[in-house]
This record gives structure tokens, C-alpha cells and sequence, in this order.
């Protein structure tokens, strides 16, 4: 996709052709379930199998911040489900059909674990959009946060790398042409000092990517499970910056976390603030939160009970599904 192949996406679609075509004579489809971006699949292909009377769908997220990677596609497809509510406009824009159909969760892997709460505060996911902003304020108020993932150990794989992307940004912002183009470097080269900073000031506090095993083992290990909704458009710091839930505002809670979030008016319609999970508006508000919690365990029990009661009742992909086949009529 990204090398934009047009041999090897060649390729995927006659196979994805050929094997559909190979298991529907086995037995009828009822349903043909992607999840597709742009050129990965020839479009050509989605029409054939829809050709067949079988419903399409292709699932998508973050099209918040990256619709660009199904604007194109999304058409040849009968539902295109997306994960962020307010992507709506965007596909009935370009002709598509939208159904809102939220993440979820999958109580099968992610479930509570009999661990000692050992770490104050943690927050899992890569090192992008304005994240280095909330761990770096939290750490400089005397809060004991801990980040594990992609870039949060310098931002770059080796320090001539992170010399030369640093150079490159400043190149960029003294000499391009256009304005856009220098403030969106500048952007760029603010975002990258900040995260060599919070690396070489907090060593111990950020960490490499985990397994999936520890990071569901994080959620049960830790006091205060935290959850950044904030994004920049297209991944351009100098654009304004957006909010969208992410996967583990629903996997956090089905493992019992006490987790603590942005607000948002989708989050609200999944979970109700402040009783199931913690949320919080700006950086203020969330230390604020995170300390109270800190020292107010029995209250915070209380919250990560109700957030996992709602999470097995609402939030599962079982519940997820049959609520699809109802709206597209295969109930």
C-alpha cells in the first residue's frame, strides 16, 4: 500500500477474488466482512463480489485524522462501518453508506488479572500527536507516570537518526517556500525536541512497546490506567488537534482498569463519566483527577467495577455484531 504496488495489489485482488469465489461454491455467504485501505485492493474487485447479491462491508477507524485512507474505496462497498461517530458526513460526502458500529472489546483476552497495584499511573500507545505533552506535565507535577511504547525512548532509532531528522525540520523550517510547509515543520521540530527531552530528563518512566499479554497484565498492575483521546489532523502538529476514541477505551474497562480519559460526547453515549470511567478536559483536570485517585483507592474500586459492569453488558464485538446484522437486515 504504502509503495503504492500496483503489481502486488494486482495480485490481492484476484486472490481474494479467487478464494472467495471458491468458498462461496462451498457454502453461500451471507456476509463479506473487510477491513480494506486504499490500494490494497483493486476496486474492481469489491464489485465483483457484490455482484453476487452478497452484502459488502468494510470496517474503518481513525478516520478522524485519516480518511484519506478510504476515501476512494469506500464507494464500491454496500456498508462502510466506521468506528468514530462524527465520520459520517465525510463518507455520505463521497456517495458512501455509513453505519456508525463503535470499537468494542473481547472479555475472552482482556479480563482482570490478580496482580499487586505496583505503578501509579500508565499509559500505553505509541509516542504521537500532543501525548508527550500530558506525560512530560505529569512527571514535572511529581506524578509517577509510566509510558510504554513506540518512540517514547527518543523518538528515533539511533541518535545519528534523531540528529538527522532534528536537522532536517530545521532545514525545512528556515528554507521552504511556502509558509504552511514552514510552520508545520517547526511544529515537527518542537514535537521531537519534547519528546528527547522527556526521554533524557525521565529515563525510567518510558519504555519500549509491550506484548499484548503486558499490556492487559498493565491494566491490572497499575493504580490509574491512562487514555489520551488527542490527535493532529493528517498527523500535522501545526493543524489543529482532534479527539477520537481509541480501542482502549474499551479494553482498559473490560479489564477491570480505573481509567482515566478525555472527554468526549461519543465517550459519554459509551460510558458515564466520573461513575464507570474517570475523564478529564485539559491537563489541569486530569493531575488534579489522577492525584485524587491516587489516595482515594476504595472510590476508585468502585469506579473500575461499574466501568467493567457496563463494558460485558454494552461493549462487546458478540453485541457489536448482532447489532449489525440487524441494521443490515440478517437477523
Amino acid at each position: 500500500m504504502a509503495r503504492k504496488d500496483k503489481k502486488l495489489r494486482a495480485d490481492f485482488s484476484q486472490k481474494l477474488l479467487d478464494k472467495y469465489q471458491q468458498e462461496h461454491i462451498r457454502k453461500p455467504f451471507d456476509l463479506f466482512f473487510a477491513y480494506l485501505k486504499e490500494g490494497m485492493v483493486e476496486p474492481g474487485a469489491i464489485k465483483e463480489i457484490g455482484k453476487a447479491g452478497v452484502p459488502t462491508c468494510n470496517f474503518s477507524c481513525n478516520n478522524t485524522h485519516q480518511f484519506y485512507l478510504v476515501e476512494k474505496l469506500s464507494p464500491q462497498f454496500d456498508y462502510n462501518l466506521h468506528s468514530e461517530k462524527a465520520a459520517r458526513d465525510k463518507f455520505l460526502k463521497i456517495g458512501a453508506n455509513p453505519v456508525w458500529w463503535p470499537m468494542a472489546s473481547n472479555p475472552t483476552y482482556f479480563r482482570p488479572e490478580n496482580h499487586k497495584r505496583t505503578i501509579d499511573v500508565s499509559f500505553v500507545g505509541g509516542n504521537y500527536g500532543i501525548r508527550s505533552r500530558y506525560i512530560n506535565y505529569l512527571l514535572q507535577k511529581g506524578v509517577n507516570v509510566h509510558a510504554y511504547g513506540p518512540g517514547w525512548q527518543g523518538g528515533a532509532k539511533t541518535p545519528f537518526h534523531s540528529a538527522a531528522k532534528r536537522y532536517l525540520y530545521i532545514m525545512q523550517s528556515l528554507f521552504s517556500r511556502q509558509i504552511k510547509d514552514q510552520a508545520r515543520a517547526s511544529a515537527k521540530l518542537a514535537d521531537h525536541d519534547l519528546r528527547r527531552l522527556v526521554s533524557k530528563l525521565f529515563p525510567s518512566n518510558v519504555h519500549p512497546p509491550v506484548s499484548d499479554a503486558e499490556l492487559i497484565s498493565l491494566y491490572s498492575k497499575s493504580k490509574v490506567s491512562l487514555g489520551i483521546l488527542d490527535v493532529y489532523d493528517d498527523h500535522d502538529p501545526s493543524s489543529g488537534v482532534l479527539r477520537h476514541l481509541h480501542l482502549r477505551e474499551f479494553e482498559a474497562p473490560m479489564c477491570g482498569a480505573l481509567y482515566c480519559t478525555g472527554y468526549s460526547e461519543e465517550l459519554a453515549e459509551m460510558f458515564e463519566p466520573d461513575k464507570e470511567v474517570l475523564t478529564y478536559r485539559d491537563e489541569g483536570e486530569l493531575l488534579n483527577k489522577v492525584k485524587y485517585y491516587l489516595k482515594h483507592n476504595d472510590e476508585g474500586e468502585r469506579i473500575r467495577v461499574a466501568g467493567r459492569r457496563r463494558a460485558l453488558s454494552d461493549h462487546t464485538y458478540q453485541r457489536r455484531f448482532n447489532q449489525l446484522f440487524e441494521k443490515i437486515g440478517l437477523s
